[in-house]
This record gives structure tokens, sequence and C-alpha cells, in this order.
């Protein structure tokens, strides 16, 4: 057998070849830690948590995102032997974080906004896949279609625009529902700026075609690569 010493919290710390140890099962010390401090830091947190605005638990964005796994992470630590004074600053400087993040986000213009969460990536524009969008980002075909089954679609040429939102949810708008809203009264598709210039690119095809002999069909040539383009610039 290996020799060892006793650790802080009552594990013992193993040196030589030897690592499976009586300690790794059962360790006398530190039987209560879990049930005691780990109910404490439980019923603390959620406390905090139901008291604060629901805006703390919301995975708006990636420092949201961020701030949930960190959460979890230090709540797991005071179980697993942490000291719960320790535990609780760790969790009050995370919340404290995320408390001062989204109070910037609020406060900030919209042209500035993508400095605390990246805008909506738009995947899908009129019945088209923006295919070029879709492989850069690493975006799955199952996933999206299952998104689309999600909303009742049953062919991919209903879609208006399939969206990825900051916090990685997708988003699907189909074009029964938007044709009923004139294109100026669609606020909440054009805040999006890769939707908008879609918007702008795809009435300047539609004037190109028309125009066909003038001259104009030439620019209308390779239209599902200029989309692609356009939203990427956009984005």
């Amino acid at each position: 057998m290996s020799s060892g010493t006793q650790g802080n919290n009552g594990t013992l710390i193993v040196a030589g070849p030897d690592t499976i140890q009586v300690a790794d099962f059962y360790v006398k010390a530190s039987i209560l830690h879990p049930l005691v401090i780990g109910s404490i830091a439980i019923i603390v947190l959620f406390s905090a948590l139901r008291f604060i605005s629901n805006r703390s638990i919301a995975a708006m964005n990636v420092t949201d995102w961020i701030a949930n796994v960190a959460i979890g992470s230090t709540l797991a630590g005071i179980v697993n032997g942490n000291s719960l004074a320790r535990g609780s600053l760790g969790l009050a400087t995370i919340l404290g974080f995320q408390y001062l993040t989204s109070f910037v986000g609020a406060r900030l213009p919209d042209h500035r906004q993508w400095l605390m969460s990246s805008p909506p990536l738009i995947i899908a524009f009129r019945g088209k896949l923006l295919s070029k969008l879709i492989a850069r980002h690493r975006i799955s075909m199952s996933d999206f279609y299952v998104a689309l089954r999600q909303r009742n679609v049953i062919a991919v040429r209903e879609v208006e625009c399939v969206f990825i939102e900051a916090n990685g949810s997708f988003s699907v708008y189909l074009q029964k529902e938007v044709r009923e809203v004139r294109l100026e009264d669609r606020g909440v598709l054009l805040q999006v700026p890769a939707y908008k210039a879609l918007c702008l690119d795809w009435d300047e095809r539609h004037i190109c075609e028309k125009e066909g002999g003038k001259g104009g069909g030439a620019k209308c040539e390779g239209c599902d690569e200029h989309q692609n383009e356009v939203a990427s610039d956009a984005c």
C-alpha cells in the first residue's frame, strides 16, 4: 500500500502508484458537509434568485450563459467541500457581474448592442437556405430541421426567415405570417441588420428581373451566392 497524508477537508492525499483507496469511496470527516453546508448554500442561492429580478436567470446572451454555468459550478463546489463563506462570496461575485453587464447592456444605444451580444444570425430567407453561412457557423442541418418541425413547417419554401438568436435558440417566421404585415411595419424583423439588408437586396433583384432585356439580367445571376454575401456582411 502507498503512504499518504491527510488533506484539510479530511481526504487522503495518496503518494504512490496505488491510487484507489478507501478514502475515494468514504471520508468520515466530511460526510455531513454535502448535507448541511450544501443545503444551506442551495437555500441561500434560491432566496437570492427568488428576490432578484427574473432577468438574473434568463439566458439571453453569452454573459448570461457564462453566469449560469459559473453559478452551477460554484454551488457544486460548495456541496463537494468548499467553505460556505468562500462559495457564497463567489456566488455574489458572479451575480454582481451578471447584474452589471445586464445593466450596461440595457442602457446601450441600438447601434452599440453588439458590444454585449452578437446580432441574430439569419440562415434561411424566403424559402432558401443560406448554405455558406450555415457551413461557416457549423450549424447542423438536423438541428435546423428540428427547429422547423417545432413550428410545424413542412417545407423550407414556407419559411420567410430563420434566425439563430444570441442565446443559440432558433426563431422561425413563415411567409404566410409575414405577408399580412407591410414591410415598414415589420419592426421586430427589421431590427435584425441581415434581414433588412436581404429585403432591400430582394427588392433590387426584382426590379433587376423586370428590366431583364435592358441589361439588368446580368446583375441577377448568382443571386443565391449574393444573398450569402449580403447576409454575411450585415452580420
